[in-house]
């Protein structure tokens, strides 16, 4: 089982990030989510939770964000239209670029209001003033990429549904399992047909 990327499937390293980030995000959505219709004092509890699951997996979701960036993509496999590798693969990095962006504005959004981030029982004190304007464009920013995120979660698991049912073209393969080489042995037999 190899830890690092290549040409043509994901290691162990891609995998546990994308698992795990995905987990993160998706529930951080449903309880950002809940907060905004509940009464105020169960969303202030909800927002309490969102911002501390938030800022204890900040730095596993930042280098989820740069591992892609730096490693790349696996190319596609044999069976996968390369246009449509492309559009998923740009879709991809717009998506880790609204991580990105939440990533930013969250925290970001807090302090600008001249509050402090309350991480479970902790307190990261704001190094700002009250900045209401800011505050405000931050919170746009901030439900903006959410609402875009859960587009994007909607749009990536029907790409799963193509990928695995329809076409059964072996890119979900790709997410699930570090093989060694099963993917390098299906480009290579791809080629030979060629």
């Amino acid at each position: 089982m190899r830890a690092a990327d290549t040409g043509n499937g994901y290691g162990w390293i891609s995998i546990a990030l994308h698992w795990l980030a995905a987990a993160i995000v998706i529930a951080m959505l449903v309880i950002g989510t809940m907060s905004q219709g509940a009464a105020r004092e169960e969303s202030l509890r909800l927002v309490h939770l969102h911002t501390s699951i938030g800022m204890t997996a900040y730095v596993l979701l930042c280098g989820r964000v740069i591992w892609r960036f730096a490693v790349g993509h696996p190319g596609p496999l044999p069976k996968q239209g390369v246009a449509f590798f492309a559009i998923g693969k740009y879709f991809h990095f717009l998506l880790l670029i609204a991580f990105g962006a939440m990533l930013v504005s969250g925290p970001l959004m807090v302090w600008s209001a001249g509050e402090a981030i309350h991480v479970f029982d902790f307190t990261i004190p704001s190094p700002l003033g009250k900045h209401p304007g800011v505050q405000h464009v931050l919170r746009t920013v901030h439900g903006y990429t959410a609402s875009f995120i859960l587009a994007g979660i909607v749009l990536h698991l029907l790409a799963v549904f193509k990928h695995a049912v329809l076409n059964r073209d072996g890119t979900f393969d790709k997410i699930m399992i570090a093989d060694d080489g099963r993917h390098d042995r299906l480009t290579a037999l791809g080629r030979n047909k060629a």
